[in-house]
């Protein structure tokens, strides 16, 4: 049986949050999949006073905000890791053997 909206939605934010985007894209299209059975199945009346359309835009406007939010912070933070390998001399062999010293 093919997981209901309401177990996808908490799954699909926990992998948005955690930044697993493989599992959150195979999330998203489980999702997606369950809200067009879900519309195909409301009478025409229903569906003029659904939530549904606002509540999936909604949580899928947040995914794709926190996405954002997450590449652009990954993108400084290996900026800042890059401009540390440039600067950063490597350390050499006497400085290392000079840091442990043991004395019988």
């Amino acid at each position: 049986m093919p997981p209901t909206l309401d177990e996808l939605i908490p799954e699909l934010r926990a992998a948005v949050l955690a930044a697993d985007h493989a599992r959150a894209d195979r999330l998203a299209c489980d999702y997606a999949e369950a809200v067009r059975q879900l519309w195909e199945t409301l009478p025409e009346p229903e569906r003029a006073a659904s939530p549904l359309p606002r509540a999936t835009r909604e949580l899928l406007t947040w995914a794709r905000g926190m996405t954002i939010v997450q590449r652009a912070i990954a993108g400084e933070q290996f900026a800042v890791v890059q401009k540390l390998t440039r600067y950063k001399s490597p350390p050499s062999q006497d400085a290392a053997r000079s840091a442990i010293q043991v004395r019988a």
